[in-house]
C-alpha cells in the first residue's frame, strides 16, 4: 500500500458526516449501516467489465481520515449543514479485533457477529464475520481503474478476483479522503468450476440478485463511548 497510495499505517480514528436522525439510529441499536454499494452517489463505482451488476453484491460504509472539515461535506452528507460529524476509532466493531493487513486486498478484520446476503434461489446466499478495511480510496480517472475483469479462467476453472470492486473512485471525489468498509457478498480470490452453474447463475445478478439491501453490523459498546461529536456549531452534547 505504500508504494502506491503512501499508506504507512491504518488511521486510528474515523470520521463521518451525517444527519442527527441516523445519530440517533446508531446510537439506539448500535450498529453501523452497510449500504449496497450500487445504491450510493457514484453509480460509475464499482463497475466490472464481465460482471453485470457487479456493485450489487458489496456493501460498504465510507468514513474520513482527514481530522480538517471540508464544506461539501458538511453539505451533502451533514444535511444541508444541519447535520453531525461524527468520530469513533477505527476498531469499532463488536469484539474490537485488531485487523490484518495483507499485500492484496489490504486490511481485514472479523466481528463478534454473522452477516447474512441473501439472493435469489437458486443463487446462493452468503453469511460471515469478516469485514474488509478500513482501506483508503484510490482516486483516479485512468481507465486502467475502470471497469475491469473480475474473472480469469484456465482448465475448467474460474478464478474470481474481486479486491479492487468498490475501491476506486473518479478523482471528481478526492476531496473526500475517503477510507471505507467493505462486506462482499462473493469471496475474495475464490476458484469456481467454471460450469453452468457459476455462468448461468452465480454470475447472473440480473435474474438472480442480491435481495439484501441494507446490512447493520454491531458496534462495541466501549467504542462508543469513544464518540466524538461535532455540529457546524461545535461541540454537541451526545444523545
Amino acid at each position: 500500500m505504500f508504494d502506491t497510495m503512501g499508506i504507512e499505517e491504518l488511521p486510528a480514528t474515523l470520521c463521518q458526516y451525517t444527519s442527527v436522525e441516523s445519530l440517533e439510529k446508531i446510537l439506539a441499536s448500535r450498529n453501523m449501516r452497510f449500504s449496497r454499494l450500487d445504491q450510493m452517489n457514484d453509480p460509475e463505482q464499482a463497475e466490472a467489465a464481465d460482471v453485470p451488476m457487479a456493485a450489487s453484491t458489496v456493501f460498504v460504509s465510507c468514513w474520513s481520515a482527514g481530522n480538517t472539515e471540508h464544506i461539501p461535506m458538511w453539505s451533502m452528507y451533514g444535511k444541508n449543514f444541519e447535520g453531525v460529524r461524527m468520530k469513533l476509532p477505527s476498531n469499532m466493531f463488536d469484539g474490537r479485533e485488531s485487523p490484518m493487513v495483507f499485500e492484496k486486498g489490504g486490511a481485514i478484520r472479523s466481528f463478534a457477529g454473522q452477516y447474512s446476503i441473501v439472493r435469489k434461489s437458486p443463487a446462493m446466499s452468503t453469511s460471515g464475520c469478516a469485514i474488509i478495511g478500513p482501506n483508503k480510496i484510490w482516486y483516479s480517472d485512468d481507465p486502467f481503474y475502470g471497469k475491469r475483469n473480475l474473472i480469469f479462467r484456465a482448465a475448467g476453472t474460474a478464478h474470481f478476483n474481486p479486491y479492487d470492486l468498490g475501491m476506486v473512485k473518479s478523482a471528481y471525489w478526492a476531496y473526500e479522503e475517503e477510507w471505507r468498509f467493505k462486506v462482499a457478498a462473493l469471496s475474495l480470490e475464490s476458484q469456481f468450476p467454471d460450469d453452468r452453474y457459476f455462468n448461468e447463475v452465480t454470475l447472473d445478478l440480473i435474474n438472480y440478485p442480491v435481495e439484501t439491501d441494507a446490512l447493520f453490523i454491531p458496534l462495541d459498546r466501549s467504542a462508543l463511548d469513544e464518540l466524538e461529536v461535532t455540529s457546524v456549531h461545535g461541540q454537541t452534547p451526545r444523545p
